[in-house]
């Protein structure tokens, strides 16, 4: 593990040869046309949110199926958690992990921090955090890839998958094809 001072330029160094000029949210990331990208539902027949232990069981399950398929088992990842600063709340200012690496504006200007811990994808250990994304309880948040820079991003009713070529979403289309949208877009 890293200590505060040296996370920061690693991050944004791995960050920067993958992903350079893009910012650490899924839904811009999405937006970009030029990153391959794929959304799979966390729930059966499109279902927002869980109401009991056996959705959740649904979500966990998908979540470190596909996190499995993008990032790999035990892989090396960048957890990467962003709170909007202006929301006047100490929840969503505070750091949660790592360090803050870096804060930027996204397109309508809102000012985000992007705090940063360097962690292992591995199933079972990311239970609360998955599940507090699935519930609408925290920012946006990710995991990438050291290696790859593939995307893992998770959101309040799916899953937002970057991965490295159109031929790798497909795979991924056709290997969990049952969570796709039945959206043209995808969405």
């Amino acid at each position: 593990m890293h200590s505060d001072t040296s996370i920061k330029p690693d991050f944004e160094r791995e960050w920067s040869s993958f992903h350079a000029n893009r910012r650490p949210l899924g839904w811009m990331l999405r937006s970009d046309k030029s990153l391959a990208w794929v959304r799979f539902h966390s729930l059966p027949n499109s279902k927002r949110y869980p109401e009991n232990e056996a959705e959740e069981g649904i979500i966990l399950s998908r979540a470190y199926s596909l996190g499995n398929a993008t990032l790999g088992t035990d892989a090396s990842c960048w957890q990467i958690e962003c709170r909007a600063k202006e929301v006047n709340s100490p929840y969503w200012n505070a750091p949660v992990g790592g360090t803050t690496a870096t804060t930027f504006a996204d397109d309508d200007e809102t000012q985000w921090c992007a705090n940063v811990l360097e962690t292992h994808w591995r199933q079972g250990t990311l239970d609360c955090i998955l599940l507090a994304i699935a519930n609408d309880k925290t920012g946006p948040t990710m995991w990438m890839d050291r290696k790859t820079g593939r995307i893992f991003a998770p959101y309040d009713g799916g899953f937002d998958l970057l991965v490295s070529s159109p031929e790798e979403v497909e795979q991924l289309r056709v290997r969990f094809g049952d969570w796709l949208s039945d959206h043209p877009e995808g969405l």
